[in-house]
């Protein structure tokens, strides 16, 4: 599988490395994490997929009228503030691409202009669609310049027509210059303004600015993987640290005693406390909405204790003020679910002073570009008279 299978790989520059096999895509990671993380144990052999296409399940693209003045859709080049026009891209769900083309067409036989940033007229400024991996449901986010939707009733109506797995259609404005980024409110033109989808047993909400895994085939190994890594019994009490939308400790609720969830964006704790709703959990599992550190040394300070933490922090990593709180209340267990190498040596540099390293499990989340993800399990050290906070 090479670049000849992507006419614009050069110009797109999404996917890093379309100029390799998937072979060789995978050997070049397992080459960078042994150099950037072999200091720390060994590297289990990279996780990969069965087929490494067509996996992208949340999907952006941006409208732009060519010099003929045809409407076109692609990727968005900030370098240059374009964008590449393409039809299909390798690595998202062709039923998004299918719905971005649609859309296109659809705002040709409407009259509907994309937005012009050079004059700042237009309508259309980029389009997002989410699938849901496992139920086939789909979200539709029309991003607009200006709050006037021209005929959109109508418009809407056609898109479903056409595509009738679209459960749900909103609208949001953006105003400000930058693209692909949502407005402060979402408008439901139809369905619910969300979907579902299923994820090891347990249904999620989506929305528009929720956050989920783009590659649900993957995250469904990793989350499995991690939770079988924490060696969880019935009577643990578990730490869901910068717990997003509540995937991880909802997943896990099943076997465990209790789960505290701990996240700073207030919109993702209320999807985790709709999600636990959704799936009927009720008595073990609470989402606390605040910074992890502070958190962590609260309940270090009230004397609270957690037999394992599972912690799956943004590609910055974890902040030193959570990694010396979960120094202090020395849990058990910890496992790491991180989406850079770097950051992740950087933090485990830290821990493994007072954490042995069982296992670094990567996964091959996004194939074609240099980004991989990794799971590291550890166990406190049993003997330690010297424990470094």
């Amino acid at each position: 599988m090479t670049n000849s299978q992507c006419p614009v790989a050069k110009k797109c520059s999404g996917c890093q490395l379309s100029n390799m096999t998937y072979e060789q895509q995978l050997s070049w990671k397992m080459k960078e994490l042994n150099r950037l993380l072999g200091g720390f144990g060994r590297i289990s052999q990279i996780v990969p997929m069965e087929d490494p296409t067509g996996y992208r399940c949340k999907v952006q693209a941006v409208y732009r009228s060519d010099r003929s003045g045809r409407i076109i859709s692609g990727v968005y080049q900030s370098s240059r503030n374009g964008i590449v026009g393409i039809d299909r891209c390798m690595i998202n769900d062709p039923r998004a691409d299918e719905i971005i083309v649609g859309i296109r067409e659809l705002m040709r036989s409407f009259r509907i202009k994309p937005w012009d940033p050079g004059t700042d007229r237009g309508f259309v400024k980029h389009v997002l669609v989410r699938v849901g991996r496992n139920t086939g449901e789909i979200l539709v986010t029309i991003v607009g310049a200006v709050p006037m939707f021209p005929k959109k009733k109508d418009f809407t109506a056609e898109l479903v027509k056409k595509f009738p797995a679209i459960k749900t259609v909103t609208f949001s404005v953006n105003r400000r210059p930058e693209f692909l980024t949502l407005g402060d409110h979402a408008e439901v033109l139809y369905g619910s303004g969300y979907i579902i989808d299923e994820i090891c047993g347990k249904r999620f909400r989506i929305s528009p600015q929720s956050f989920y895994q783009v590659n649900p085939q993957q995250a469904e190994r990793l989350y499995s993987y991690a939770i079988d890594a924490a060696r969880l019994t019935e009577n643990d009490s578990i730490l869901d640290a910068y717990s997003g939308t509540g995937t991880i400790g909802i997943i896990a609720s099943d076997r465990v005693r209790s789960v505290q969830g701990i996240e700073y964006n207030q919109a993702a704790v209320r999807d985790a406390v709709q999600n636990c709703l959704l799936n009927g959990i009720t008595r073990n599992v609470a989402f606390n909405r605040g910074d992890a550190g502070e958190y962590l040394w609260e309940r270090a300070r009230k004397g609270v204790r957690f037999d394992a933490v599972l912690m799956d922090p943004a590609r910055a990593g974890a902040d030193k003020q959570f990694l010396r709180a979960l120094n202090a209340i020395r849990p058990e267990r910890v496992v790491y679910i991180s989406c850079d190498p770097v950051s992740l040596a950087r933090d485990l540099r830290f821990l493994s002073r007072n954490y042995d390293i069982m296992d670094i499990q990567p996964f091959d989340m996004f194939p074609f570009t240099r980004h991989v993800e990794c799971v590291v399990s550890m166990s406190r050290k049993k003997k330690n008279d010297e424990y470094t906070l």
